[in-house]
């Protein structure tokens, strides 16, 4: 989190707002350091994992098709 002057604070979702704003158009030139917490909610970081119920069923549906003779090998 940056530190401000109490004096000149613009507010935490302002300056957050200005600087996804912002960012894109400096990146043109290159590599930009974003703060992690501003990068995440820009998407950065986005979960693309499976959910651990979907790892699970396509373990069975694996063991199904392996026991049904039709896993590839």
């Amino acid at each position: 989190m940056r530190e401000t002057d109490d004096s000149s604070a613009i507010g935490e979702t302002v300056w957050r707002r200005l600087a996804s704003a912002t960012i894109p158009a400096l990146a043109v030139r290159g590599p930009v350091a974003v703060d992690p917490d501003l990068a995440d909610e820009m998407g950065a970081f986005e979960e693309t994992a499976l959910s651990e119920e979907d790892a699970l069923d396509s373990l069975m549906d694996e063991i199904a098709l392996s026991a049904e003779g039709g896993a590839h090998g």
